[in-house]
């Protein structure tokens, strides 16, 4: 058994050299805090410059996961004015009182569509069946039997659309879900994560805002039956309307 001197130099050695140890842990201590606290800023900061719309699941940002972002999954909101039959995407700003319009897309409503109420997207398929023996691209369910779906299709064909539904767009023929096209549909499928809300509603707009988008949408009628038979705004890579474009600017037409 060691036996220790107890003098006033000993006594002093021992004290000091605890001293100096509680004031490296509080060095070391302090400089994880600081770390932590600029790594919470860096992931801030990376993550503001992110289009949460861009992000998919299993994906990764730099060395962060994207379920850092899932918080911001819902930073859309979607009115359907059954009245106008336009579908209104805004993107909500919490330190504001006015909302941003994204976009404004032509629709197509029906009788069993809600004229009011606030519902949250759920599920989606890329292709879905649908009620009358007929298909629907990009479909988005807002509640219940009500999806957001492109122009039927008579079968699980790109080449099969309801063309005469399509000249219909604009008008509330639908069985209740919320026709649009392809382009539309395909947005909202992409971008409108589970959770977004939906507000239907029969408010009366500025006409300026909604004819320009109305007077987009093509009469696929009066085309032949290769084109008709196709939505024009479908991104498909054998979609003919892409080559039929195409040569019309070439032509200047």
């Amino acid at each position: 058994m060691v036996k220790i001197n107890w003098n006033r130099k000993n006594i002093f050695i021992i004290v000091y050299s605890i001293f100096i140890l509680i004031i490296a842990e509080i060095i070391i201590l302090a400089n994880m805090t600081s770390y932590l606290n600029n790594t919470e800023i860096l992931v801030e900061t990376e993550i503001s410059k992110i289009n949460t719309a861009e992000i998919r699941e299993g994906e990764n940002i730099g060395n962060y996961k994207v379920e850092i972002l899932k918080n911001d999954q819902s930073s859309y909101y979607i009115k359907v004015n059954c009245k106008e039959q336009i579908v209104t995407i805004y993107l909500e700003d919490k330190n504001s009182e006015n909302d941003i319009i994204v976009k404004n897309m032509i629709c197509s409503t029906g009788i069993a569509t809600p004229n009011e109420g606030v519902f949250e997207i759920s599920d989606k398929y890329e292709w879905r069946y649908l009620v009358g023996n007929v298909y629907g691209q990009y479909a988005t369910r807002i509640t219940g039997q009500i999806l957001f779906h492109s122009v039927p299709y008579t079968k699980q064909d790109k080449s099969s659309l309801e063309y005469w539904e399509y000249d219909k767009l604009g008008q509330p023929v639908s069985k209740g879900c919320v026709r649009l096209t392809v382009e539309d549909a395909k947005w909202i499928y992409d971008n409108c994560k589970k959770g977004t809300k939906v507000e239907f509603c029969t408010e009366e707009v500025d006409q300026s805002d909604t004819n320009d988008i109305k007077k987009s949408i093509l009469k696929l009628s009066s085309y032949d039956e290769e084109l008709r038979n196709w939505d024009p705004t479908d991104p498909d890579v054998n979609n003919p309307w892409l080559q039929y474009k195409d040569l019309v600017v070439d032509m200047d037409i």
